[in-house]
């Protein structure tokens, strides 16, 4: 079936009246020290997640609705965490249980939750180990395939709380992976290094950006230059691979950066650069010591530890650590 712009009346009245699964759409809310939010329904027996039922709504409105009505909470539905098909066999109706991902706009403490009487009784801000305790077991393995996809870049597929069997390359396609990002160290034949005045960061950046799924990071800084900078030059040899643990990151996911070289650019391609993507603002030609000093640390580490390489001939490797928060 497709959606058409004019739904013929026959498909319109077929629709409502036909069998369709129950669906429900819980939340996974962290707090600002980062305890999952669990709520005691007055309904039934046991600790759950926030959420509930879907009307005739879409599921991140139904979520959006609920949060509102049961808890008084204004949150921003992220992404898709869980999909669960329960079977009829459980509660005598198939059901959706979906889990999203859910975004607070400020800190908030349990006691400023307007609690809907007739449907909670209590709320908790808890760890995952205390949540997963709590949890009644299908809502535990659910929880648990949120929290593995919340540290991955999936959405988990369960059946009764239980993985769905993919094939092979499926799996690998969907395995947690860090994120991975490629920059170019772009100089001029006077060696001057280039830093950019992005649109969309408070702070001055290099060149580049992520890595899509389908690309190498060499693709990725190629594609960047041009997308960035109207730049169409070779990409060359690796000098920096810098790799970050999610406690580091500020998405909460491991990062790994690979630095690129590339042929000085001469006098006309300098004044060449051209904005086409719109995010940049504007670009600045400084010496390296000046670049260091007008970026972040962690950028001007990165420059640092390409210029090395770009002396020695060899590829300098950045290994951070900090407290490991997965």
């Amino acid at each position: 079936m497709t959606d058409t712009a004019e739904p013929a009346p026959d498909l319109v009245a077929y629709l409502a009246v036909h069998a369709a699964p129950a669906a429900c759409a819980d939340a996974l809310i962290r707090d600002d020290q980062g305890r999952v939010l669990i709520v005691d329904p007055v309904y039934k027996p046991g600790w759950d997640l926030p959420g509930g039922m879907l009307d005739d709504e879409e599921p991140a409105e139904a979520l959006v609705r609920e949060l509102r009505e049961e808890l008084g909470l204004l949150a921003e539905v992220g992404r898709l965490l869980v999909v669960d098909t329960v079977p009829a066999l459980r509660w005598g109706r198939t059901i959706l249980a979906l889990i999203y991902a859910a975004h607070l706009g400020k800190a908030i403490e349990v006691a400023a939750l307007v609690l809907q009487s007739s449907e909670i009784r209590e709320a908790r801000f808890v760890s995952d180990e205390e949540a997963l305790a709590l949890l009644a077991g299908p809502v535990a393995a659910r929880l648990a395939a949120a929290l593995a996809a919340e540290r991955g870049s999936h959405t988990a597929v369960l059946r009764d709380g239980r993985p769905v069997p993919v094939p092979r390359r499926d799996h690998y396609r969907l395995l947690p992976a860090p994120m991975m990002a490629a920059t170019v160290l772009v100089r001029d034949t006077t060696g001057r290094v280039l830093v950019l005045d992005p649109s969309y960061k408070a702070h001055l950046e290099l060149p580049g950006g992520m890595v899509e799924a389908h690309e190498t990071p060499a693709q990725a800084a190629g594609r960047e230059l041009e997308e960035e900078l109207g730049l169409r030059v070779p990409v060359g040899r690796l000098l920096v691979v810098d790799s970050n643990p999610a406690s580091l990151s500020k998405y909460g996911r491991a990062l790994t950066c690979h630095v690129y070289d590339t042929e000085p650019l001469t006098r006309a391609q300098a004044q060449s650069l051209r904005f086409p993507d719109g995010e940049i603002r504007a670009a600045r030609w400084l010496g390296p010591k000046d670049a260091q000093n007008a970026l972040p640390p962690l950028l001007a580490e990165r420059v640092a530890a390409a210029l090395r390489a770009l002396e020695t001939g060899t590829v300098e490797v950045i290994e951070r650590s900090g407290p490991d928060t997965a």
